[in-house]
Formats: C-alpha cells, structure tokens, sequence
C-alpha cells in the first residue's frame, strides 16, 4: 500500500502487529507491505493524507497499480476511531491486512467526514475516482510517482 502525505506522519496501529520491515515511513510517503499473518490494521489521519492511496502487485512484467483518489476535508469529522480509543477521531484512511482463519486479504479504506448540523444529517456525499494499470514495473513505477510520490 501506498500513502502519499503532506508530511511525515507516523500511522496509528489499530490492530495487530506491524514489523518495521512492513511500515517504511517516509518524508511524504507512508509504504505498507501488507503480507504478515495475523490480523493488522492502521489509520492515518484526515490532516495527514493528500487523498489518493495505491495498492502496488507484483513485478517485472506483470505489475500492477491500483489507485484510489478521494476528497479529504482535514477539519472534517471523521469518526471512524480505534476500538480501544473511543475519543480518537481524524482517521481518514484506513489499511487493514488478515491472513488468518478469517481468509487471506488486504483492504484499502477511506472514509467520508459526517455531517455536522441537523439540516446536513440527512444525506453525505462521496466523490472518488479509481485508476488501475498493468503492465512493466519501470512503466508502472514511472505512473505510481506521477500520480502519488516520487519517493516510490
């Protein structure tokens, strides 16, 4: 998984274990090899994403990218929160990865703040658009830090 931010950031664990191998973070990008066993899940803030997040599979000639580009409000009330947190709000993109008897996948999350007044409760708006390309990875990699970060 591939999170561009604003700055460096360090992700919130929400579950699991997550080894320094598999959480690379950098000055404007946060790297998740999402492929231990187990069950893990991090967040990271609203104020800390530019609104785009890739999944990144495989290589040499068969290489993929999949990308997620979504709205972000950084003052949004974002209320998806940590089980065990209850007042930890913000988390704006979630990555969750299981490799256990509930199955073998990898999650890619984003959420949409919640309206704040009465008059606003009654609907919400999602705007999000999804980009996907395969093909050599110098081909992929050269689409990944034009669209993402050019830490990739």
């Amino acid at each position: 998984m591939l999170v561009p931010t604003y700055s460096r950031t360090e992700p919130k664990i929400w579950m699991g274990s997550i080894g320094s191998d598999d959480l690379i973070v950098g000055d404007h990008l946060v790297r998740y090899n999402m492929r231990a066993a187990g069950e893990q899940k991090l967040g990271i803030r609203a104020t800390a994403i530019t609104g785009r997040a890739g999944y990144w599979y495989g290589s040499g000639a068969e290489t993929s990218l999949v990308i997620r580009n979504f709205q972000v409000n950084p003052s949004g009330a974002y209320v998806d929160i940590p089980w065990t947190e209850p007042e930890n709000f913000g988390f704006a993109f979630q990555a969750c990865n299981v490799h256990s008897g509930l199955g073998a996948f990898s999650e890619l999350e984003y959420h949409v703040p919640i309206n704040r007044t009465p008059s606003d409760r009654s609907r919400s708006e999602d705007r999000s658009q999804v980009w996907a390309f395969r093909g050599p990875e110098e081909r992929i990699r050269s689409v990944a830090q034009g669209l993402l970060s050019p830490e990739i």
